[in-house]
């Protein structure tokens, strides 16, 4: 049985891993700061959901330690916590950007930080971050969350050629315009500050797409799934799109 942790797993991509995972037979961790949306999965042995504010390194600390004690391995991680913002550069006020970097990036750095000393011991792992389509192309009104994770690429990136000796794998995962909870906030919010319906903004997203829908959490749980199986053995410091083709554009 592999010991999964998942931060951020309570809801959007990270909550799509963890079912994927769970589902599979694997003891899922999730670190996250609220529980998760659905609680089907309560009854089930194999999944431990333990309050992390990723933000902390204390904290993230003393849950993987806790992981540590009661399992003697890690054998995945997937870096799913996160937070958009939409906006310029001129309308991103200086606790939008602290948050931002605290969570995106020093989030994803201290995880991984972490954990890496337990995989090294083990002499096997596996880094599984959620980039974005951002990780390599730009968009309006994103300066700062398409920075976070063109900067999330780089580390994940810099681990795979840092820790391949010691059979660490790392991979990040391009998601591009993905419906998950935060996605509806986005819409949401749009609307409300442009006066335009949502059934039209999204249309518009679906068209912005060249295979003409939005993706679905799951399907980034099952490349992540794909990523951390042996059969992936060979694949290290990628970036893996899930866009719908729209980076190819």
């Amino acid at each position: 049985m592999q010991i999964i942790i998942v931060s951020g797993g309570s809801s959007g991509i990270g909550k799509a891993c963890v079912d994927k995972f769970l589902h599979q037979g694997q003891f899922v961790y999730n670190f996250d700061i609220v529980e998760r949306e659905s609680p089907v999965q309560h009854n089930l042995t194999n999944y431990t959901w333990i309050k992390v504010d990723v933000t902390h390194p204390e904290a993230i600390k003393h849950a993987v330690n806790s992981v540590i004690a009661a399992h003697s391995k890690i054998d995945v991680v997937i870096v799913s916590a996160g937070k958009h913002l939409s906006a310029n550069i001129e309308k991103t006020s200086h606790t939008q950007l602290i948050e931002l970097i605290n969570l995106n990036i020093l989030g994803t750095f201290w995880l991984i930080q972490t954990i890496i000393p337990h995989m090294k011991i083990q002499l096997k792992g596996n880094i599984i971050t959620i980039g974005s389509d951002q990780s390599t192309i730009a968009k309006k009104n994103s300066a700062v969350y398409g920075m976070t994770k063109a900067a999330i690429t780089h580390l994940t990136k810099s681990t795979a050629l840092d820790y391949a000796k010691y059979n660490i794998r790392a991979n990040c995962i391009g998601a591009g315009t993905i419906d998950t909870p935060l996605y509806r906030k986005a819409i949401t919010r749009y609307s409300q500050k442009s006066g335009i319906s949502l059934t039209q903004i999204e249309q518009e997203e679906a068209e912005e797409q060249p295979i003409g829908r939005i993706g679905k959490a799951e399907e980034v749980a099952e490349l992540a799934y794909f990523l951390a199986q042996d059969n992936a053995a060979f694949i290290t410091g990628a970036l893996i799109p899930i866009d719908g083709g729209y980076i190819a554009k």
